[in-house]
């Protein structure tokens, strides 16, 4: 697989979005350690989370159009130095009142990378070629779980040694070193002829966001099988985007951990999820799908309830070593059932409807916490958020078939 790295532009690819990753996580636990600290407030850090899920439902849709119609090599470039250069403004967020700079930073510079993102992906075919395309993406993804790991550890040490002023300049220099990266790239001329504004194509692209997602809904609701998976995916969404507000707040607050502590915690989930994915890749074909989604959903929600009552640190990494895996599990089982349940000629629809849901249930979760923070609590949150996931994985248990055929989601049994 790494023999890819022999390709030059390849590696410039691999080790430009894995420096820039890697210098995202770090700054992603010091900003939400250092945004907690200094309030003490739930409200504060679902701010900052309902910041990192704005863009993707504002401007995700227009992101892979501006991809095609500019240079692909430009982007990516331009992208790097265009967020490293907003990150520097977070040097003013240690201002008395001027917190407020962390969430706008945030938000631009993830609007930045939804650009980044589809570029990368779209100049990978021609760099490797088709034929070596699933290797490359294989590859990527190792890149990524290495980041996972590297990332918020550095980013705790750092936070301890440095403070977050440290944090952000090395996060800074993680995206000029990608851009110097990406311009060893080749140049790669726009695929599309350019003939509107970015300002009309955004207009535009949320119009067809509506309604291809209203179009998707009206196809999930005549398909049983496909509007169970929605159902379900919707409400470990949920469960899942509640943690992150409260996650941060009850590690300080509860278990009194400090920035370095928090960063071992996240790898020590990065390992566990690395090995869920073994083991989803083994079990995915050879086992039922309804018992991997619902069973690793009802684990996973048992799981963080008993992690969120939790006040003692060691029992808190142990059960977190294990929460990874049957996440993974049930997140491939259910990816799975819903490509084998939707018909090719929806299966962009269904999917489009799907994230479109997730960014909105994104937006809801943080921002309803972000109003009932204060008085709920992060224990409170966290616990409903567990509650949330049990609850979806009863519904799979109750609504998902035990089978489904791969022609167009009529259950075959159960």
């Amino acid at each position: 697989m790494f023999r890819l790295m022999g390709v030059p532009s390849f590696a410039a690819l691999w080790i430009g979005q894995v420096i820039s990753q890697v210098g995202d996580r770090a700054l992603g636990l010091a900003l939400g350690y250092y945004v907690y600290r200094e309030t003490g407030s739930v409200t504060a850090t679902a701010l900052l989370a309902l910041a990192t899920y704005l863009p993707g439902l504002l401007f995700g849709s227009v992101a892979g159009v501006l991809a095609d119609r500019w240079n692909r090599r430009q982007v990516l470039v331009i992208s790097q130095v265009l967020q490293g250069a907003v990150m520097l403004l977070l040097l003013l967020a240690d201002r008395p009142g001027w917190l407020w700079v962390a969430y706008a930073v945030t938000f631009a510079e993830l609007t930045l990378s939804l650009v980044a993102l589809p570029a990368g992906a779209a100049l990978l075919p021609s760099l490797v070629g088709e034929a070596r395309l699933g290797r490359a993406n294989a590859t990527l993804a190792i890149g990524s779980t290495v980041a996972r790991l590297l990332g918020p550890p550095l980013g705790g040490v750092l936070m301890a040694w440095v403070g977050v002023r440290g944090v952000v300049v090395v996060d800074t220099l993680t995206f000029v070193v990608a851009a110097l990266c990406f311009m060893r790239l080749p140049r790669t001329p726009a695929l599309v002829e350019e003939q509107d504004t970015p300002a009309t194509t955004l207009v535009g692209s949320w119009q067809r966001l509506g309604q291809e997602w209203l179009s998707g809904l009206r196809i999930i609701r005549h398909d049983r099988v496909i509007l169970a998976l929605l159902v379900v995916l919707g409400l470990t969404s949920l469960g899942g985007t509640l943690v992150d507000p409260a996650s941060m707040p009850w590690m300080q607050a509860v278990l009194h951990a400090d920035a370095a502590t928090i960063g071992l915690l996240r790898s020590v989930m990065g390992v566990s999820t690395l090995l869920g994915g073994l083991i989803a890749g083994w079990a995915v074909d050879r086992l039922p799908l309804r018992p991997q989604i619902a069973g690793g959903t009802l684990l996973v929600g048992a799981l963080m309830l008993l992690i969120y009552t939790q006040t003692s640190l060691p029992v808190v990494v142990a059960l977190t070593a294990l929460l990874g895996i049957p996440m993974v599990v049930s997140n491939v089982a259910t990816s799975t059932m819903v490509q084998l349940a939707t018909p090719d000629a929806y299966r962009g629809r269904v999917y489009g409807t799907v994230g479109t849901t997730n960014a909105l249930v994104g937006v809801l979760a943080t921002g309803g916490a972000a109003l009932v923070g204060a008085q709920v609590g992060p224990v409170r949150l966290l616990i409903l958020a567990g509650a949330i996931t049990v609850l979806g994985g009863v519904l799979a248990i109750l609504l998902l078939p035990a089978r489904v055929r791969a022609t167009g989601g009529v259950p075959s049994g159960g």
